[in-house]
Protein backbone atom coordinates (compact mmCIF):
# COMPACT_ATOMS: atom_id res chain seq x y z
CA UNK A 1 0.00 0.00 0.00
CA UNK A 2 1.34 3.31 -0.98
CA UNK A 3 1.84 5.49 2.53
CA UNK A 4 0.04 8.35 3.22
CA UNK A 5 -3.57 7.73 1.87
CA UNK A 6 -6.44 7.19 3.33
CA UNK A 7 -7.76 3.39 3.03
CA UNK A 8 -10.96 2.47 2.96
CA UNK A 9 -12.86 -0.71 4.22
CA UNK A 10 -12.60 -2.80 1.36
CA UNK A 11 -9.08 -2.91 1.80
CA UNK A 12 -9.35 -4.42 4.77
CA UNK A 13 -11.02 -7.44 2.68
CA UNK A 14 -7.56 -9.59 2.88
CA UNK A 15 -8.22 -9.68 6.87
CA UNK A 16 -12.17 -9.27 7.75
CA UNK A 17 -12.95 -12.37 4.51
CA UNK A 18 -16.26 -10.13 3.43
CA UNK A 19 -18.12 -6.52 3.35
CA UNK A 20 -19.65 -6.07 6.66
CA UNK A 21 -16.61 -7.29 8.49
CA UNK A 22 -14.52 -5.43 6.60
CA UNK A 23 -16.74 -2.40 7.04
CA UNK A 24 -16.82 -2.88 10.81
CA UNK A 25 -12.89 -3.74 10.92
CA UNK A 26 -12.85 0.06 9.48
CA UNK A 27 -15.23 1.49 11.99
CA UNK A 28 -13.46 -0.25 14.77
CA UNK A 29 -10.00 1.29 13.24
CA UNK A 30 -11.43 4.44 13.31
CA UNK A 31 -12.55 4.40 16.73
CA UNK A 32 -9.21 3.57 17.94
CA UNK A 33 -7.46 5.76 15.87
CA UNK A 34 -9.43 8.15 18.47
CA UNK A 35 -9.24 6.38 21.49
CA UNK A 36 -7.31 7.18 24.98
CA UNK A 37 -4.61 4.30 24.10
CA UNK A 38 -2.15 5.44 22.80
CA UNK A 39 -0.74 2.19 21.49
CA UNK A 40 -3.71 1.54 19.53
CA UNK A 41 -4.11 4.95 18.29
CA UNK A 42 -0.71 4.64 17.08
CA UNK A 43 -1.58 1.15 15.46
CA UNK A 44 -5.02 2.26 14.02
CA UNK A 45 -3.80 5.72 12.53
CA UNK A 46 -1.41 3.89 10.77
CA UNK A 47 -3.30 1.35 9.33
CA UNK A 48 -5.92 3.93 8.29
CA UNK A 49 -2.81 6.37 6.36
CA UNK A 50 -1.84 3.11 4.65
CA UNK A 51 1.66 3.16 6.52
CA UNK A 52 1.31 -0.81 7.20
CA UNK A 53 -1.36 -2.86 6.59
CA UNK A 54 -3.95 -4.89 9.02
CA UNK A 55 -2.16 -7.74 9.01
CA UNK A 56 1.19 -6.53 9.91
CA UNK A 57 -0.65 -4.68 12.69
CA UNK A 58 -2.13 -7.40 14.17
CA UNK A 59 1.06 -9.56 14.35
CA UNK A 60 3.35 -6.90 15.73
CA UNK A 61 3.91 -7.85 19.34
CA UNK A 62 3.61 -4.19 20.98
CA UNK A 63 0.27 -3.90 19.21
CA UNK A 64 -0.89 -7.46 20.04
CA UNK A 65 -0.02 -6.78 23.75
CA UNK A 66 -2.26 -3.59 23.61
CA UNK A 67 -5.62 -4.75 22.24
CA UNK A 68 -5.59 -7.83 24.59
CA UNK A 69 -4.44 -5.89 27.21
CA UNK A 70 -8.02 -3.54 26.41
CA UNK A 71 -10.07 -6.63 25.94
CA UNK A 72 -9.19 -8.09 29.38
CA UNK A 73 -9.94 -4.53 31.21
CA UNK A 74 -13.67 -4.47 29.22
CA UNK A 75 -13.76 -8.20 30.88
CA UNK A 76 -13.11 -7.27 34.30
CA UNK A 77 -15.36 -4.37 34.35
CA UNK A 78 -17.95 -6.51 32.62
CA UNK A 79 -17.75 -8.84 35.95
CA UNK A 80 -17.35 -6.25 38.09
CA UNK A 81 -20.90 -4.49 37.53
CA UNK A 82 -24.56 -4.90 39.25
CA UNK A 83 -27.14 -6.50 37.66
CA UNK A 84 -28.32 -2.54 37.02
CA UNK A 85 -25.26 -1.60 35.50
CA UNK A 86 -25.75 -5.29 33.52
CA UNK A 87 -29.67 -4.01 32.18
CA UNK A 88 -28.40 -0.89 31.42
CA UNK A 89 -25.43 -1.45 29.28
CA UNK A 90 -27.66 -3.77 27.39
CA UNK A 91 -30.34 -0.93 26.81
CA UNK A 92 -27.75 1.25 25.76
CA UNK A 93 -25.75 -1.69 23.48
CA UNK A 94 -29.34 -1.69 21.48
CA UNK A 95 -29.24 1.66 21.20
CA UNK A 96 -26.24 1.94 19.47
CA UNK A 97 -27.01 -1.21 17.57
CA UNK A 98 -29.75 0.42 16.19
CA UNK A 99 -27.64 3.83 15.30
CA UNK A 100 -24.90 0.91 13.52
CA UNK A 101 -27.30 -0.65 12.03
CA UNK A 102 -29.11 2.78 10.61
CA UNK A 103 -25.23 3.92 9.43
CA UNK A 104 -24.42 0.64 7.67
CA UNK A 105 -27.72 1.08 5.76
CA UNK A 106 -26.72 4.90 4.90
CA UNK A 107 -23.62 3.50 3.54
CA UNK A 108 -25.35 0.96 1.31
CA UNK A 109 -27.34 3.55 0.13
CA UNK A 110 -24.38 6.10 -0.87
CA UNK A 111 -22.44 2.69 -2.09
CA UNK A 112 -25.59 2.17 -4.65
CA UNK A 113 -26.24 5.86 -5.60
CA UNK A 114 -22.75 6.02 -6.36
CA UNK A 115 -23.02 3.35 -9.02
CA UNK A 116 -21.07 0.73 -6.55
CA UNK A 117 -21.64 -3.40 -7.78
CA UNK A 118 -21.88 -5.56 -4.96
CA UNK A 119 -23.91 -7.45 -2.74
CA UNK A 120 -26.60 -5.81 -0.65
CA UNK A 121 -28.56 -6.79 2.17
CA UNK A 122 -31.50 -5.87 3.99
CA UNK A 123 -31.87 -4.51 6.79
CA UNK A 124 -33.67 -7.66 7.93
CA UNK A 125 -30.25 -9.59 7.23
CA UNK A 126 -27.93 -7.17 9.80
CA UNK A 127 -30.49 -6.80 12.52
CA UNK A 128 -29.42 -8.03 15.87
CA UNK A 129 -25.66 -8.09 14.46
CA UNK A 130 -23.14 -10.98 15.46
CA UNK A 131 -25.47 -11.28 18.50
CA UNK A 132 -29.15 -11.53 16.35
CA UNK A 133 -29.54 -15.51 17.54
CA UNK A 134 -27.41 -15.51 20.64
CA UNK A 135 -30.50 -13.12 23.01
CA UNK A 136 -28.30 -10.27 23.81
CA UNK A 137 -30.15 -7.77 21.41
CA UNK A 138 -31.09 -10.05 18.68
CA UNK A 139 -34.80 -11.35 17.49
CA UNK A 140 -37.37 -8.29 18.21
CA UNK A 141 -34.18 -6.00 19.47
CA UNK A 142 -34.54 -7.07 23.29
CA UNK A 143 -31.29 -6.09 25.03
CA UNK A 144 -30.05 -7.25 28.22
CA UNK A 145 -27.55 -9.90 30.26
CA UNK A 146 -27.41 -13.72 28.76
CA UNK A 147 -28.41 -15.68 32.08
CA UNK A 148 -25.52 -18.02 31.16
CA UNK A 149 -23.27 -14.90 29.87
CA UNK A 150 -19.58 -15.14 31.65
CA UNK A 151 -19.77 -10.86 31.45
CA UNK A 152 -22.47 -11.37 34.44
CA UNK A 153 -22.42 -10.16 37.78
CA UNK A 154 -21.89 -12.90 40.33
Amino acid sequence: MPEGRDVGPEELLSVAKDEDRARSLHRTLRSLSTGPDPKLREMAGAVLRGDITAQEAFTDREYSAALFSGAAEVRRAGEARSDREAREAGERFADWQQERNAEDEREHAEQDASGHSGATRSASDHTGGPWRHSGLGGQGGQAGPRPDSPFRHR
